[in-house]
C-alpha cells in the first residue's frame, strides 16, 4: 500500500498543497482574496436592505397608528 504524505488542499481551487500552506499559487491567493472581500461586500449589503426593511416597517407600523387611529 502506498503512503500518501501528510498534506493540505488549496483554499481556493483544492489542489494539494505542504501541509503548513494555504494555497498552491500566488493566483488562487489573489483569487481566494477576492471572493473573501466579495462575500463580506453582499454581507453588508443584505444587512443594509434588512435594516432598510426594518425601517421601513416601523415607519409603515407609525403612520397607520397616527392617521388610523
Amino acid at each position: 500500500m502506498t503512503k500518501i504524505p501528510e498534506h493540505g488542499h488549496c483554499e481556493s481551487c483544492g489542489d494539494p498543497v505542504e501541509f503548513d500552506e494555504y494555497f498552491c499559487s500566488d493566483n488562487c491567493s489573489e483569487e481566494y482574496r477576492k471572493d473573501v472581500k466579495e462575500a463580506k461586500r453582499l454581507d453588508n449589503v443584505t444587512y443594509m436592505i434588512m435594516g432598510a426593511g426594518i425601517v421601513a416597517a416601523a415607519v409603515v407600523a407609525f403612520a397607520v397608528r397616527i392617521f388610523v387611529l
